[in-house]
């Protein structure tokens, strides 16, 4: 597997992606995207910025995320283990469900420290919604320390932050 910068060229891919994630969530009762959230502008934003990259297998795009300096809204509400204002932040994180579970989603959180550490930064922040107990067992998996939550009009639970330093 590799994991590359990923371009306007991996758009359709990323958004085909996205499409069968949003469906398995739903399905599962978890309305964390939608077909508002994440949308292409975000993703191409994302990748105007340099700030996506594509988790690539057999010259397909099977993942993505997005790593930035970024802070979600109302990150500055949470209690966060560093007062470290060097950070990087994750977010769209997906593997394609048809071929999760093979550790690509692990793959891709640590390429962020490496770019993290790259940029001499030693200090991720993420998150995300309450009902999302994948993407939390990922996290905690991956050294991440959930650390708060936020509440968000419109969601019905929590938004529950992680961060992981490694000084």
């Amino acid at each position: 597997m590799e994991i590359r910068l990923a371009t306007i060229n991996d758009l359709d891919a990323i958004m085909n992606i996205a499409a069968k994630t949003i469906k398995i969530m739903n399905e599962e009762g978890n309305d964390q995207w939608s077909d508002k959230y994440p949308a292409e502008k975000d993703f191409k934003t994302d990748i105007e910025n340099s700030s996506a990259f594509v988790a690539i297998m057999d010259e397909e795009v099977v993942g993505s995320i997005a790593i930035d300096r970024i802070g979600g809204k109302n990150y500055d509400l949470i209690e966060w283990t560093l007062t470290e204002k060097n950070f990087y932040v994750i977010h769209r994180l997906m593997v394609d469900p048809e071929i999760r579970g093979g550790g690509i989603a692990s793959k891709l959180l640590a390429f962020a420290e490496i770019i993290a550490i790259e940029n001499d930064t030693f200090y991720l922040k993420t998150d995300t919604y309450a009902i999302n107990e994948k993407a939390q067992n990922l996290f905690l998996k991956n050294g991440f320390n959930k650390v708060g939550e936020l509440h968000f009009p419109g969601k019905e639970r929590p938004f529950y932050c992680f961060d992981k330093s490694f000084k």
